[in-house]
């Protein structure tokens, strides 16, 4: 008879590990699209302790990575809604704390009335 107790799936990784490659494929991915005035400026990358997440997650995640960005989607959107919209607002500033795996992410834009 099989026995779930005693099965499992072998990973040819640890959590740890997997976490800074999904940081790192999150940054790959931000530089491959930057470039010509557009895409992604990181302003902070720092890790955060629980004193300075703005609400706890929980004693078991209490310290994480702390990052600060810009993005420049000008060249991405369409030109109707370039000329629509002023140059503020073309660009989205992102704070996120990733306490793996969890994670708060607050994206603002400069226009008026506009907070996601």
């Amino acid at each position: 008879m099989f026995d779930l107790q005693l099965s499992r799936i072998v990973m040819p990784f640890t959590v740890e590990e997997y976490q800074i490659g999904q940081l790192w494929s999150v940054i790959e991915s931000s530089s491959r699209e930057t470039g010509g005035g557009d895409g992604v400026e990181i302003l902070v990358n720092e890790p955060f302790s629980e004193a300075q997440f703005p609400d706890s997650i929980g004693e078991e995640f209490s310290t994480g990575q702390y990052t600060k960005k810009r993005y420049y989607l000008k060249s991405k959107l369409n030109g109707f809604v370039r000329t629509l919209l002023p140059n503020s607002a073309m660009i989205l500033e992102e704070i996120a704390w990733n306490a793996y795996p969890y994670c708060k992410t607050v994206i603002t834009v400069n226009f008026p009335r506009l907070f996601l």
